[in-house]
């Protein structure tokens, strides 16, 4: 051990090397200034945060180093008696020790013989304990007496200097004053808790008094600032530059000597900072300026005042609201200087005011959502109002890690007051469930209004982005305008688990019942209408009232069956118009993407059969591309295609309904009979045709049109190709061909009359081309109408059998001259239905 010391005191005694001097500086005023402004104009300012400038830092640095030269010489000079005087000790205390090592064996023997003295004659005692275990009783008795002496002399002196702190005679010229009695009392509990186990009752007791004691001086200074705010019209709002000079400085004095009160905590009692926001910790001076905003809060919204709604929530929130803003003027200007002087000028002081006021709702809302839980559409709207308060004040520069509570410290994205109501115990489901009816009940008055299949040829300026001329039904523009109302009160939340129950059980659900709906409708026409092939009975919803019989067939043929099927198509068509913009909206696509990098709601909601299967997958199997409504839109999409098939089938079974008595004609007209004019049947079925086709070209959107339109005149073109061709009553000549040339030039007329006589018939002009489906038909007839005899400018039916008959390149030359385009088989086909073919 003396080796060490003395190894110890001459590493001490040596000079530092120059260069670790130089570090060590360089490094000390780096830590001291930032910059070359902390360096030459330091805040000014009395605060235990405040930094010393250069001049102040040489001078101090100069100071120390005297005292230091100080102490070395009257060290050196006292030295050498000291090792004088030291060794003249030790050699006085080694030779006691060795008389007192030889006093100690004949005392340990006196002291053996006592014992068994004391021993022997304790046995005759009536009480049959000796007299060494009663002295050892009343030794422990005495030490028990002294150890609560010694307490009581600790608590004397712990109570002493708390009423020295908190004495008035001690605050002059202001409570810091007292802070030298405060700083013993904590120095005092220190000792204590360094030398007791904290769980001893005296201990407990001290650090009681010591927190009751700070706690009194932070109330008494805040009392000092809540008395010099009067005189500045507080709660109200401050014109802080209409108050007198005298009332400035009081207020300014009192705000700096409670900063400068928390910055000694700080110092004394370490940052213990709380993790949550909403414990209402944070600077003392804004602590104390928010208790009259909270009383009188709690007056209007948690009394008897009338303002005490639990229907209007909304005034609650905007009495915060209004306070935040009447007074960021003055917080952000005055007081954030006062802030920045006293050395917190990384607080923002608006946000500050803001983080405080928090705890005041907070309290309100959690004292009254429990009685709201078995009201839905109070709960809902409360936490509604929730959310809309808590984007307002994101919107108003709210910034949680400008706050003292997160001064230098990483910190979450704000949760918001709904992130901390909404984990509350069953809170969430029930608002949820409360939602899910609520948005139920609507559909379902959506779905059963008189006018939910209407069509409607409004679009309003949200809708300007959906497919040009799609028109909707009152029931669609309905659904979509709730889904996104759904969005609009859920889309602040401040967590994925939180936005993801409503999409999966409230808005998928009601985009997949609507469809449902829709769907159903789609089937009881099928079973109904003559146009499709049914045998199971049934009965269109909304078709039958109580003791009156309505003719199904009227209400699933002609212009009736046709519009019931555009406005299912339309109704499908618009929301899923909708679905495709909600998609690629920002809010749904980060949705998305959350829910494919967490892997907890994955697993939760893994049976959900309305979410996309990439999406809970492995993250590495997730398309960019893929959206939360991927399943739900291939079915909608599924449904509008469905939709078109049934309208192509009803006009083309109805018109070739019509046409059917019309094709057992005869074609072999010579040319000697006069041209036979158009049958009532085929009359019949062109006015069913152009019905039809200008419902359609009238209600649905021009590419819908253009589509329905391709596929109707090839099912009717091939109906006619078939039954009136090549299976007719009899064979064509020339001009048969020509009547059957006729025809189709009036089909084409039609379809150019019915289509392009609609209110868009500008946009269909550009998009529909009338006679390229009738193409193919066009084609043949003109094979049917090829003269028998020699024509110089035409072909005639010889070479036509020459070139079906021949090779291939016979074949092309024929095609290219009549401009046609058929293969072998078929002119093969087309010309023995002429009666002049010979093979």
């Amino acid at each position: 051990m003396s080796n060490q010391l003395i190894s110890q005191i001459r590493t001490i005694s040596q000079t530092p090397s120059t260069s670790l001097q130089y570090d060590q500086v360089r490094s000390h005023i780096d830590s001291q200034f930032f910059d070359l402004d902390a360096l030459l104009y330091p805040i000014a300012g009395p605060s235990k945060r405040r930094k010393r400038n250069s001049e102040e830092e040489i001078k101090y640095w100069e100071e120390k180093e005297r005292q230091a030269s100080k102490e070395l010489e009257e060290t050196t000079e006292a030295l050498p008696k000291q090792i004088e005087v030291t060794q003249e000790k030790l050699q006085v205390l080694l030779s006691s020790a060795q008389e007192l090592s030889i006093q100690r064996y004949s005392i340990a023997d006196k002291l053996a013989n006592l014992v068994s003295e004391i021993s022997t004659t304790g046995e005759n005692q009536s009480n049959g304990q000796s007299i060494l275990n009663q002295l050892e009783i009343l030794q422990n008795e005495l030490s028990r007496l002294e150890a609560g002496l010694q307490w009581a002399k600790i608590l004397e002196e712990v109570i002493n200097l708390s009423e020295k702190t908190l004495n008035p005679t001690s605050h002059k010229p202001s409570p810091l004053a007292a802070l030298p009695y405060y700083r013993q009392l904590n120095d005092l509990i220190n000792r204590l808790l360094g030398s007791l186990p904290p769980e001893m009752a005296l201990v407990k007791v001290a650090i009681e008094v010591k927190e009751r004691t700070w706690q009194a001086l932070k109330d008494l200074m805040s009392q000092n600032l809540m008395d010099a705010c009067e005189s500045l019209g507080w709660p109200k709002k401050v014109l802080y530059e209409n108050i007198s000079t005298e009332d400035r400085r009081t207020f300014e004095n009192a705000f700096k000597d409670l900063l400068y009160l928390q910055a000694e905590g700080e110092e004394l009692h370490g940052e213990d900072r709380p993790s949550h926001w909403s414990v209402g910790k944070g600077l003392y001076p804004i602590q104390a300026m928010i208790k009259p905003i909270e009383l009188r809060f709690k007056y209007h919204f948690m009394g008897q005042k009338g303002t005490n709604r639990v229907d209007k929530p909304e005034w609650a929130f905007a009495n915060i609201l209004d306070q935040i803003y009447e007074h960021q003027s003055f917080l952000s200007s005055y007081v954030q200087r006062l802030a920045s002087l006293s050395g917190y000028e990384d607080i923002d002081i608006k946000s500050e005011f803001t983080l405080l006021l928090f705890p005041i709702l907070l309290s309100l809302l959690k004292s009254r959502i429990p009685y709201l839980l078995d009201h839905p559409a109070l709960l809902a709207h409360t936490i509604y109002q929730t959310v809309v308060f808590d984007e307002a004040v994101k919107e108003g520069g709210f910034q949680l890690d400008s706050t003292s509570l997160f001064e230098d410290r990483e910190t979450a994205p704000w949760e918001g007051l709904s992130g901390v109501i909404l984990r509350e115990k069953d809170w969430f489901e029930r608002w949820l469930q409360g939602e899910k009816k609520f948005a139920d009940g609507q559909l379902n008055e959506i779905i059963s209004s008189p006018e939910a299949w209407t069509i409607s040829d409004e679009i309003s300026e949200e809708e300007e982005g959906q497919s040009l001329g799609l028109k909707a039904t009152t029931s669609a523009r309905q659904v979509k305008a709730l889904v996104e109302q759904i969005t609009d009160r859920y889309a602040p939340l401040p967590d994925l688990a939180y936005k993801l129950p409503f999409l999966l059980s409230t808005q998928l659900p009601i985009l997949q019942n609507y469809l449902s709906r829709i769907s159903g409708s789609l089937d009881a026409f099928e079973t109904l209408s003559s146009a499709f092939v049914r045998a199971v009975p049934g009965a269109l919803a909304g078709n039958t009232r109580s003791g009156v019989h309505i003719d199904q067939a009227k209400l699933t043929s002609g212009k009736n069956g046709l519009e019931r099927l555009m406005k299912a198509w339309l109704s499908s068509k618009w929301v899923e118009e909708g679905m495709r913009r909600w998609a690629d909206d920002l809010f749904f696509v980060e949705i998305a993407s959350d829910l494919a990098a967490s892997q907890a709601l994955k697993y939760r909601y893994s049976s959900d059969t309305l979410l996309p299967s990439l999406l809970k997958g492995s993250a590495t199997d997730v398309n960019p591309s893929t959206t939360v409504f991927d399943v739900v839109l291939e079915r909608y999409d599924h449904l509008t295609s469905r939709a078109e098939d049934m309208m192509v089938k009803v006009i083309t079974v109805e018109t070739e309904n019509d046409l059917k008595q019309h094709l057992t004609r005869k074609w072999d007209r010579p040319p000697s009979a006069e041209p036979t004019n158009p049958s009532s049947y085929l009359l019949s079925a062109l006015t069913t045709y152009s019905s039809h086709l200008s419902a359609i070209s009238d209600t649905l959107p021009p590419l819908t049109v253009s589509k329905i339109y391709r596929k109707v005149v090839e099912h009717i073109s091939n109906h006619i190709l078939q039954r009136g061709v090549y299976a007719g009553w009899s064979k064509f000549t020339e001009h048969g061909g020509i009547d059957l040339q006729l025809e189709i030039k009036e089909w084409k007329e039609v379809s150019s009359t019915s289509l392009l006589s609609s209110s868009t018939s500008t946009v269909l002009r550009s998009i529909v081309s009338i006679d390229v489906p009738w193409q193919k038909l066009e084609d043949i007839s003109k094979i049917l109408v090829l003269p028998t005899g020699d024509a110089k400018e035409t072909v005639t039916f010889a070479q036509a059998m020459a070139s079906a008959w021949a090779g291939e390149e016979g074949l092309k030359v024929f095609n290219d001259r009549l401009g046609v385009n058929l293969n072998k088989e078929e002119l093969q086909a087309i010309l023995r239905r002429r009666v002049e073919c010979w093979r």
